[in-house]
């Protein structure tokens, strides 16, 4: 009995210690994976805070948000000060309602995007404004926080420049070269413009958007055809999945004017499939089709009720 006890205990007590190891090993995996997403949302929160600080320092002390920003970011107010200056910038954008339609909110105080419009030597009414300036610059100072994060999120995140292998983080506001919205400009016009002769007039572009090769990028075209305007979403699939990303697209929306063919762009954010394929579902193109004008867009005499062609080409 003895020497039975004797051989049994420590089987026993080996079998436990395994179990308690393989235990151990499990939880501390776990922690460590909880903790890394932990990480990662405190990063983003941390980011979120940051601009949202400034936003709030401009509005309570009721000073310009460019004071803030040359303050606080001065390689920031730097971009914003040479984009200002290049003329052509400005024209390559059309307008933007500054209205959130399903927060129900306005997207960028008045005062704020006021005061970046003014440094472009653009003044309006702060509801219907410039679209570039609205959708970059202004987007970093905007606090609503929609389902899908704030609306900065699309250029703080580093998912579109590892999207499209920009190793100096051109399309955000970190950008080692240029400007965040002549950068944008001239990315976005290469992709979505038909006619790309005007996008060699910026002044303030980073050397790798300028140089990217943009011919081996293939895209979707969503043509939606009214009476006195094209409506035009391209849709840019990434040549490289971005780490933690459930999108697969850069969505450009861009306006050809019928009267002198002129082009513009509304905006540039990621998708995910299933918007793509929602967007462009075959029952939805062809001629009499309905017709809604997307993302904030602006476009004088143009009302809700909107019918006209849906035609997709791939390039």
């Amino acid at each position: 009995m003895l020497k039975g006890g004797t051989l049994g205990e420590p089987n026993s007590m080996k079998t436990k210690n395994i179990i308690f190891i393989l235990t151990l090993l499990f939880t501390l995996a776990c922690s460590s994976t909880q903790k890394k997403s932990r990480d990662i949302n405190s990063h983003t929160s941390a980011q979120d805070q940051y601009w949202n600080d400034m936003t709030m320092e401009s509005t309570e002390a009721r000073t310009s948000i460019l004071n803030v920003i040359q303050e606080n970011n001065p390689a920031l107010y730097a971009q914003i000060s040479k984009d200002a200056k290049d003329p052509y910038l400005p024209m390559m954008w059309g307008q933007s309602l500054n209205f959130d339609s399903g927060a129900k909110k306005i997207i960028v105080e008045d005062k704020i995007i006021g005061d970046l419009q003014l440094i472009f030597n653009i003044k309006n009414d702060n509801k219907i404004v410039h679209a570039g300036i609205m959708h970059t610059y202004g987007y970093l100072f905007s606090t609503i926080d929609t389902p899908y994060g704030y609306k900065r999120k699309r250029w703080i995140s580093p998912e579109v420049n590892q999207a499209f292998s920009l190793t100096g983080n051109a399309l955000s506001p970190d950008t080692i070269d240029g400007g965040l919205l002549s950068n944008i400009t001239y990315f976005a016009g290469s992709l979505a413009f038909k006619n790309k002769s005007n996008l060699s007039l910026l002044k303030n572009v980073s050397n790798e958007v300028f140089t990217y090769d943009y011919s081996k990028i293939k895209y979707d075209r969503l043509e939606e055809v009214l009476k006195d305007y094209t409506l035009v979403t391209t849709f840019v699939p990434y040549p490289v999945k971005p780490d933690q990303s459930e999108n697969s697209y850069l969505l450009i929306y861009s306006v050809v004017n019928h009267f002198d063919e002129k082009e513009t762009l509304i905006t540039a954010f990621p998708v995910n499939q299933e918007t793509y394929t929602k967007t462009t579902a075959p029952e939805t193109l062809g001629d009499n089709q309905k017709i809604t004008l997307r993302y904030n867009a602006y476009l004088v005499g143009v009302g809700k009720d909107l019918k006209g062609k849906r035609k997709l080409t791939k390039n």
